[in-house]
């Protein structure tokens, strides 16, 4: 024997809850996508603090260095980036040569700067990960309407 078909008061109730959990699932989703905009944000100052970490390069030639802190000598026979500690005292400050700093000129500023970008025409938050001269279109409606969010 067949299965009676629902009754339309049966149908409301089973799309009411359904509703309900495609609601919860939003605005999940959408909490979701709120706290993963802020960490892409967090990501980008940091790659851009790293980006301008390497434009310049420290180099220790090798030689002798005399511990600020101590005055223990200690004879570094490679090139360091940066100094390691003192033996005696754990201080990182030396007298003794001069590092050498190498600047690396970055390319020319793009025209438009990674970060959070909005559609004019969906309104949808989009990322752009990376600083470009052409801004892609939007990845909901394809309107090439970004503008800074």
């Amino acid at each position: 024997m067949e299965d009676p078909m629902p009754s339309a008061q049966e149908r409301a109730k089973m799309l009411a809850q359904e509703m309900k959990r495609a609601i919860l699932e939003a605005k999940t989703a959408e909490a979701r996508a709120k706290r993963l905009g802020d960490e892409v944000l967090l990501a980008l100052a940091e790659a851009k603090k790293e980006a301008q970490a390497v434009s310049e390069i420290v180099e220790y030639p090798i030689g002798r260095y005399e511990c600020k802190g101590c005055g223990q000598g200690s004879i570094f026979s490679q090139l360091y980036r940066e100094l390691p500690p003192c033996d005696n005292c754990g201080g990182r400050v030396y007298l003794g040569a001069e590092p050498t700093i190498t600047k690396i000129i970055p390319p020319p500023p793009r025209k438009y700067s990674a970060g959070m970008y909005e559609c004019a025409g969906c309104r949808t938050r989009i990322v752009v990960a990376e600083d470009m001269d052409v801004l892609p279109p939007c990845d909901v409606c394809a309107a090439y309407k970004l503008k800074p969010a």
